[in-house]
């Protein structure tokens, strides 16, 4: 595992429309590779797995994949509690629980990264670039 590489991913989700904007930062040494972009989307959570999913391809697998979703790393843990759903839900959750067996399937490493710290270190300033890339591919959504 290449433990220079890390991948910082977000989204930014509109309910109303159903779309997420997605923001991946790639990072070795002072090197950088950055994607935004949106998709259509169920939840937030499913946008935020989706992203680590893309992550995942885009880096090959190597490197570790920081995310400030806790739902999310609590799916690719399997720690999802089963309780009853609507029908609603259920389709979410099992939106979610997809992205999550891909995300295993690829083997990376997912570690949580705290949100919104307006700290000056470049691991905390790699989180808001990618807040900053998801808000950037939500907005290309309204301009098309």
């Amino acid at each position: 595992m290449d433990n220079d590489l890390k991948i910082y991913t977000d989204a930014s989700f509109d309910e109303k429309r159903g779309v997420a904007g997605i923001g991946i930062l790639i990072k070795k040494g002072q090197k950088e590779r950055i994607y935004s972009g949106y998709i259509k989307a169920r939840t937030v959570n499913d946008a935020e797995l989706f992203a680590i999913h893309l992550a995942s391809i885009m880096s090959e697998g190597k490197g570790i994949i920081y995310t400030d979703s806790q739902t999310a790393i609590s799916y690719i843990k399997r720690e999802i509690k089963d309780k009853p759903r609507t029908r609603e839900q259920y389709f979410n959750h099992m939106q979610c629980e997809y992205w999550a067996a891909q995300i295993r399937r690829r083997g990376v490493n997912v570690e949580k990264i705290k949100a919104h710290e307006h700290k000056f270190q470049t691991h905390s300033i790699g989180n808001r670039i990618a807040d900053l890339l998801a808000m950037r591919g939500r907005a290309s959504f309204y301009e098309k």
